[in-house]
């Protein structure tokens, strides 16, 4: 299944539209969900999920301690029923459910909590996830091999479990609605070893049933699932790489619900027929030019102004993507945290700064791109744009491995990128661009307000602090220019009701959607 996530206006207003119409409507049981993947999955392991298709399937078979609301970004019990905050957000305790059980009878208890974590930082487990929770003590100890399991993590009695982290972070909670904390049961573990990638037994909404690589993967409802069985029996979830091909069996019937395809997106979407059944969200992502002021003279700060103005990101989406959403800040449209800032296309504005700054008659720059199509493309409308005011840009392409190490090392003048949100917080966006080794930026009072945010646990002093460090790194020069974020189109059968939008990958468990028969 594609990720779809609402963030626009026009989204949430669509959502509520279709939240009444659900309310109007008795949700019925039953039926066969048809849907698809352009990919198949790598491992259905909470402890590998280090892709966004293998953790929004994850989370169809196995639940962690938290998750996010299925209608908002709010964080709501799953398996912890509750839980205190103490000694300024370094203590945990999450008090479980009595009454969940793994797909196989086994009762849950915090054991299995504790067997999770040990198990993500033991080092034969080798996962990927061990950056989500570095703040828990102990796992540095585990991770070197000098400690049986994280002496943050303890069971206090079957139902009780507490987490002591090293120090205080406010988004702890949301960390632990990443797939990586999804709850594992160790006896299920070690009976299937290895084969557990591919037979995940846990305590979510559906029970796994098979798995055809590169075809097809099925599931069936969890009768006895805590929080109540989802209404269709089973889902059916097909692997077509192929666009033009995922949406021609669409088109014959053979699939609920899929993504439209951007070469085909005029055709539906000013299709009269289907424009009830169409959904155009925008997607929790930035991108960006960034500067590198370690290369002269993007030291100079009047000159990133200039390329800030000199770049029209109305322009750039109209001519080329006219369903994204042209970007003025870090922060997607829609997401919590986001700024006022006005759009800065102003040719002359941006011809100004550079007399300014010494360079009137302009200055080569390097821009890095990917070989990807895409980017290339993007890469030639940048060259372009920055020509009208003199700054005469070489695009260098490359293959992704070599294009990347040149970035991480910061070893490129300037270069096209995007970001991709782990958990949906500006925190994750404004942390992962204004701290790093990429780009020579590195100030004190953005890096303390970024300090504030990881610690608070009150979500308007974070949004606040989001809003204050976009308005200081833009008087400061900022060393990133935000292009656009990127947005995609969904298309419904008219019998598929409940069907859930949300800005994260991993929130959609398929426990709302119903089968309309009368309509089939």
């Amino acid at each position: 299944m594609k990720r779809f996530k609402i963030i626009t206006l026009v989204a949430l207003l669509l959502i509520f539209t279709l939240s009444l119409s659900a309310v109007a409507e008795e949700p019925q049981y039953g039926g066969t969900l048809r849907l698809s993947n352009d990919t198949d999955w790598d491992t259905l392991d909470p402890a590998y999920s280090s892709g966004f298709d293998a953790g929004e399937m994850a989370v169809k078979f196995f639940d962690g301690l938290v998750r996010f609301d299925y209608h908002s970004n709010e964080i709501v019990p799953a398996l912890a029923k509750s839980w205190d905050v103490e000694d300024n957000n370094t203590t945990f305790t999450f008090h479980l459910r009595k009454d969940v059980e793994f797909h196989d009878g086994t009762e849950l208890t915090a054991h299995d909590v504790k067997y999770t974590f040990d198990r993500l930082y033991d080092p034969e487990t080798a996962s990927p996830g061990t950056w989500v929770y570095p703040m828990i003590e102990g796992t540095d100890a585990a991770l070197e091999g000098e400690s049986d399991g994280l002496a943050g993590v303890e069971v206090i009695d079957d139902y009780t479990v507490r987490f002591k982290l090293d120090k205080s972070f406010g988004l702890f909670l949301t960390h632990l609605t990443l797939p990586y904390g999804l709850i594992v049961n160790e006896d299920i573990v070690e009976e299937y070893g290895e084969d557990f990638r591919q037979n995940p037994v846990g305590t979510g909404p559906f029970k796994f049933v098979e798995w055809e690589h590169d075809d097809r993967l099925v599931m069936e409802a969890n009768e006895d699932y805590w929080d109540g069985r989802p209404y269709v029996d089973e889902v059916v979830f097909r692997v077509i790489p192929q666009p033009l091909t995922d949406i021609a069996e669409f088109e014959a019937g053979n699939l609920d619900f899929t993504a439209v395809p951007n070469e085909e997106r005029e055709r539906w979407v000013e299709n009269e027929e289907w424009q009830e059944y169409i959904t155009t969200i925008a997607e929790l992502n930035t991108y960006y030019l960034a500067l590198n002021s370690d290369f002269e003279p993007l030291d100079n700060k009047k000159v990133r102004e200039a390329i800030d103005y000199a770049l029209d990101n109305r322009a750039i989406t109209s001519a080329l993507f006219p369903h994204y959403v042209p970007a003025n800040d870090a922060i997607p449209e829609g997401m919590a945290g986001g700024s006022d800032l006005p759009m800065k296309a102003d040719v002359e504005k941006a011809k100004e700064l550079l007399a300014e700054a010494g360079y009137a008659d302009g200055f080569e720059l390097e821009l890095w791109v990917s070989d990807g199509r895409t980017s290339v493309r993007i890469g030639g409308v940048l060259q372009a744009l920055l020509g009208r005011v003199g700054i005469d840009v070489e695009l260098i392409k490359n293959d992704w491995s070599v294009f990347y190490d040149t970035v991480k090392n910061g070893n490129a003048p300037s270069y096209y990128l995007s970001w991709w949100a782990d958990y949906a917080d500006p925190y994750n966006f404004l942390n992962a661009l204004y701290i790093s080794d990429r780009i020579a930026f590195n100030n004190e009072d953005i890096n303390g307000m970024l300090e504030e945010m990881a610690v608070t646990t009150d979500q308007e002093e974070r949004l606040e602090l989001s809003r204050e460090i976009i308005h200081l790194a833009d008087e400061l020069g900022d060393p990133y220019v935000y292009l656009y974020h990127t947005s995609t189109s969904s298309i419904k059968q008219p019998w598929v009701k409940g069907e859930l939008y949300h800005q994260m990958y991993s929130a959609d468990k398929l426990v709302t959607w119903w089968i309309d028969q009368d309509l089939k």
